[in-house]
């Protein structure tokens, strides 16, 4: 897996000097671009590219990760995505191929940040704690001045159509969104910067606080979700890895059976809960899309096809929203649904392959610990928000997954 071994050079050379100017730059610009500008997310992750020495270095590279299981298998995934394209309703070529670069441009980024020298890794995250910090800040400056600077910049959005999110909300929302799965990556930096836990513990805190005021419930779900799950592995790794990654499959397996008979607005109900809005309008959005995988529970509707099925949707009683937009809020569910049993098949093998891969650091707890908390906060966003295609969303990822490698590398036995 990627995340195994550094392989750093022992000295810096001049390409080892572009790459750190490069991924200083990016991670720098990450700050106001997860805030203001999240669709810049795929723009950063292309720009990393400048940091590989050569185009022959990038392809070893390339062949060199291709060596790795998780790696093999999420390209078979890609493989059936692009077989579902020939029952998709409107199958869209271009589409496929966009969401296939943006892993290999984040293996990319991720072999390079791997590849510096130490002293280079000592650079960039200092350059990377200034950016957490940024992000955190110009989050909350923009939940507490409810947009004061995207309202300068925006003056006059336009109107709102019924069931659309305000500009200014949907910023910090989708800000807080981009930054929730990064949190303990820079808490491990800040630590490493400081050798004090106070202020990671702080950053932590304070993302958490600008999560929940920001008003995207994802965010702070993940955040939470990390902290839980960073506290477990410290104390027990390897129950913490089986029972993250085993927790994951048994619910990617049951996702259409659980959203189908337990959690339906109806039980809900009968427990006498009454559900805030979000939470209505995914439950909603997940019994129509499990309704839609009973129909196709083996091959799956085609890669991307809910932008077609929401086109004839029906609404979620007394409200103007669709009963299944552009995705289903959930991402096992999005893959049951256009890519089928088989491709959830393929999804659980890639499960069982990360695992193994991990497994080794079950001997390095603060390491699982780090890891397992971005990973768990990755993945609570992508079970209750957005689409997994959704190209800022996967660029997101790619760039967690560099500043994972980066944390590990800066912090090899700090107790964060």
């Amino acid at each position: 897996m990627v995340l195994e071994t550094p392989m750093e050079s022992p000295t810096a050379s001049a390409a080892d000097r572009r790459a750190l100017v490069v991924l200083g730059a990016v991670f720098l610009a990450l700050a106001p671009v997860a805030v203001y500008a999240r669709l810049g997310t795929i723009v950063l992750l292309m720009a990393t590219l400048a940091a590989q020495p050569s185009f022959g270095a990038a392809m070893a590279t390339l062949r060199a990760c291709s060596r790795s299981a998780t790696v093999r298998l999420g390209a078979v995934l890609a493989a059936w995505a692009a077989v579902t394209l020939f029952w998709t309703p409107a199958p869209d070529f271009v589409a496929l191929l966009r969401v296939a670069v943006v892993p290999v441009l984040g293996l990319l980024l991720v072999a390079a940040v791997r590849g510096l020298p130490t002293a280079e890794v000592e650079r960039l995250s200092r350059l990377t704690v200034i950016s957490g910090l940024t992000m955190l800040a110009l989050l909350a400056l923009e939940v507490l001045s409810k947009g004061a600077i995207l309202a300068f910049v925006v003056p006059d959005p336009g109107p709102i159509a019924p069931g659309q999110t305000p500009p200014i909300v949907e910023a910090a929302g989708r800000g807080a969104a981009v930054l929730a799965p990064l949190v303990f990556a820079y808490a491990a930096l800040i630590y490493a910067q400081w050798g004090r836990i106070g202020p990671a513990a702080f950053f932590v805190v304070a993302a958490f606080g600008v999560c929940v005021a920001s008003g995207m419930d994802a965010a702070w779900v993940a955040v939470l979700s990390s902290a839980i799950a960073f506290g477990i592995a410290r104390i027990v790794p390897r129950l913490a890895l089986v029972g993250f990654f085993g927790g994951l499959a048994v619910y990617a397996v049951l996702a259409p059976v659980i959203s189908t008979f337990l959690l339906t607005l109806d039980a809900v109900a009968s427990l006498g809960a009454q559900p805030w809005i979000g939470a209505r309008f995914r439950i909603s959005i997940w019994q129509e899309a499990a309704r839609l995988i009973a129909e196709h529970p083996v091959l799956g509707y085609g890669f991307d096809a809910t932008r077609v099925l929401s086109q004839t949707a029906s609404t979620i009683p007394g409200t103007p929203w669709s009963a299944l937009p552009l995705h289903t809020h959930n991402g096992f569910l999005q893959i049951w649904l256009e890519l089928g049993g088989v491709g959830m098949g393929i999804t659980l093998v890639l499960l069982a392959a990360a695992a193994r891969a991990l497994w080794p650091m079950t001997a390095r707890p603060t390491h699982l610990a780090v890891t397992l908390a971005t990973l768990t906060g990755t993945a609570a966003i992508a079970l209750i928000s957005f689409g997994i295609w959704q190209h800022w969303w996967l660029a997101t990822w790619m760039l967690a997954a560099a500043l994972l490698i980066l944390a590990l590398r800066r912090s090899p036995v700090a107790p964060v």
